[in-house]
């Protein structure tokens, strides 16, 4: 199946970079010029080099435009953990794109993920997070919220801080507890075409279920994939005296 146009033009791009055509600190051509000389749209032009910012390869500024920052990817993004606070505390050091929103319903497997009882409604709000320094996308998360915060989804993209944020505007209730699982995976094409690694890819999913105070079933759930060397997550546990 042929690439999109968008991530041949990227991966030209990339080569120019790696083969001094682009040296680190100049200027990558406008998206009005790149989609000139490559017959273009220029929304094609415009997704090769946020493709190309992902990967850490350039950084985007206004008045500016794409400066190469990079001649390799520039992936890694490490996060010191040991408590709720500090994993909750990432989601405030990275920026969050929202990708697209959908109500459904669970079925047996998302109720099982979910811990919830099948045909329960809930909002998934896809998204994916950026390196401060970067640019680079680091990690995608869907979250699965309940229906009475679907006020919060226009209010997510481009947003730094959690989610939990937002909510607790909604309901005044503190995230007090969580449970956290972990294992790894391969990244579904659609996900890492966003995150620009190859599909089927390994990476580590992790499945947050977040509960309130007196809050009897899930204050809301995030499912996030990390892709292999983009993200490092280091955990200190004491022994119980």
């Amino acid at each position: 199946m042929r690439k999109a146009l968008y991530a041949e033009l990227a991966e030209t791009l990339i080569r120019r970079i790696a083969d001094g055509s682009y040296p680190l600190g100049s200027s990558l051509p406008s998206e009005l010029a790149l989609a000139q000389q490559h017959r273009v749209s220029r929304f094609t032009a415009r997704a090769a080099l946020a493709a190309l910012q992902r990967q850490g390869y350039v950084t985007r500024r206004q008045r500016i435009g794409s400066v190469v920052i990079a001649t390799s990817p520039r992936s890694s993004y490490s996060v010191q953990a040991n408590n709720a606070a500090d994993i909750l505390r990432f989601s405030g050091t990275t920026e969050l794109h929202l990708v697209h929103s959908q109500e459904l319903q669970a079925d047996a497997a998302l109720a099982r993920e979910l811990g919830c009882e099948v045909g329960e409604p809930w909002i998934r709000v896809s998204t994916y997070r950026t390196s401060p320094d970067t640019g680079t996308a680091v990690s995608w998360t869907d979250f699965y919220l309940r229906p009475e915060h679907k006020d919060i989804v226009p209010l997510i993209d481009k947003r730094r801080g959690p989610i939990r944020q937002l909510l607790d505007g909604l309901q005044r209730r503190p995230v007090e507890r969580i449970e956290q699982q972990i294992e790894a995976c391969e990244l579904p094409k659609d996900v890492a075409l966003v995150l620009g690694v190859a599909a089927r890819s390994p990476a580590l999913r992790t499945v947050y279920r977040t509960f309130s105070e007196g809050d009897k079933g899930r204050f809301y759930v995030a499912i996030s994939l990390y892709p292999a060397g983009r993200f490092r997550l280091t955990q200190t546990l004491l022994r119980e005296a």
